[in-house]
């Protein structure tokens, strides 16, 4: 039973483990804890905005444009709003997140 008194003890505690349980049980079961955790971890929007700098002037245009899609197919791949929502949103409920970068030919896997 989760009641102010064990919360209260957790957090003069800094029981890390209990205060994880504490969030992780609020969101399974209140709506209110579950939208506001929701709206903090998708507040920002991890948006890109990718610039192509041409260093050799002597480069044709449709080089740069083909390298161009490809670095943009390449994000668009990594579905990077979606994966730092959902990183977010574990700091959010958890206090923290572990994770791993992996790089491949398609996208970012995180």
């Amino acid at each position: 039973m989760i009641n102010k008194g064990v919360i209260y003890r957790a957090l003069m505690d800094n029981d890390v483990v209990r205060l994880r349980e504490i969030s992780n049980y609020f969101y399974k079961t209140s709506g209110i804890y579950q939208r506001v955790c929701n709206y903090a971890a998708t507040m920002y929007r991890y948006d890109w905005y990718v610039v192509p700098e041409v260093f050799d002037e002597s480069i044709k245009e449709d080089k740069v444009m083909k390298d161009f899609a490809r670095v943009l197919h390449y994000l668009d791949n990594s579905y990077i709003a979606k994966t730092c929502g959902d990183i977010a949103l574990a700091v959010v409920k958890n206090g923290a997140y572990y994770g791993y970068i992996v790089d491949s030919p398609n996208g970012v896997i995180i």
